[in-house]
């Protein structure tokens, strides 16, 4: 075979070696599109709730991110509480925090906007970014309480690299009130959820790709310091870490979930905690540019040639 047939074969050879976007990407999206206290029997609004003094109502949104140590930007603070005491609702927005090179086009990327994205889910690496957003706002017992926590990890530079999102407390809510009556209650609760760990097939050893999305939410009777309900939905609280093609999962589902039956008991006050989370972390190792790869291949042309010589 001529020397200028082996360079071409060499020159294809690398290039499909290095997939240019053979990449990772962690994906821990959690929507809570509405929480509300309904009536056990009908799974209607309760007529019950008027009867419910709110005393206090604080939440705290916390969204960060960071790629390859540099700390992700937003507009206005990362973490923001917001306390009432006035029986109004309490609610916080943090604007997303992005870090890495594809921030520029992110709105792009999420189909038009990033900012309380609440539908698109990304199943593989698509850009070099790190993406936290979060907001929590309503009532559960006027027309109900909603929430979103985002944690987006992608990598496909095939220079390697590392990135992670993270939301932690990313809808912290406590809220005390008062029983006016004794009434039995459900909790309705309508969500979309969706986790994913991807590491392309293609790509060899040392990457991983993890993520996580958490919910649970706690009823205490303060005057009797019993608990009322402890609720952790199975489909709130997933995770998977993937290190090699074969390891990808990913879940995904649309639902609305009721609660226990719980009763609130006329002249006892109650404190609701609610934390809602996600958490993504990706790392990739660095791939051989398909340049690097030739000149390795024409290296050793070389050296057989230069053998072939001395020996003829």
């Amino acid at each position: 075979m001529k020397i200028k047939t082996l360079l071409a074969a060499l020159a294809l050879g690398a290039a499909s070696a290095a997939p240019a976007f053979a990449g990772v990407a962690g994906m821990a999206d959690l929507n809570i599109s509405q929480l509300l206290a309904v009536d056990p029997i009908t799974h209607q609004p309760s007529p019950f709730t008027s009867q419910i003094q709110i005393r206090t109502d604080s939440r705290t949104g916390t969204a960060n991110s960071n790629f390859n140590g540099i700390v992700g930007t937003g507009t206005g603070a990362g973490s923001i509480t917001d306390t009432r005491t006035d029986g109004t609702t309490a609610s916080v927005d943090v604007a997303y925090r992005c870090a890495g090179s594809s921030c520029a086009g992110i709105n792009a990327i999420y189909g038009g906007t990033a900012e309380n994205n609440l539908g698109t889910h990304l199943h593989t690496n698509s850009g070099n970014f790190a993406l936290g957003d979060m907001y929590n706002s309503g009532n559960i017992l006027a027309g109900g309480a909603s929430g979103l926590t985002r944690a987006d990890s992608s990598i496909d530079n095939a220079g390697g690299g590392g990135a992670n999102a993270t939301i932690l407390n990313g809808a912290g809510v406590v809220t005390t009130f008062a029983a006016g009556s004794t009434v039995d209650f459900q909790l309705a609760l309508t969500y979309n959820a969706f986790v994913a760990a991807f590491v392309d097939p293609l790509l060899a050893t040392g990457n991983q790709a993890s993520s996580a999305i958490s919910w649970s939410l706690t009823l205490r009777n303060t005057t009797t310091g019993t608990t009322v309900l402890a609720w952790t939905p199975d489909a709130l609280n997933k995770g998977f870490t993937s290190t090699t093609g074969s390891e990808n999962a990913s879940f995904e589902e649309s639902a609305q979930i009721f609660s226990n039956t719980f009763t609130l008991l006329a002249g006892n006050t109650y404190s609701l905690v609610i934390n809602q989370a996600a958490n993504s972390t990706v790392t990739l190792a660095a791939v051989p540019e398909p340049e690097s790869l030739l000149l390795v291949g024409l290296g050793l042309l070389a050296m057989g040639v230069a053998v072939r010589r001395t020996r003829g």
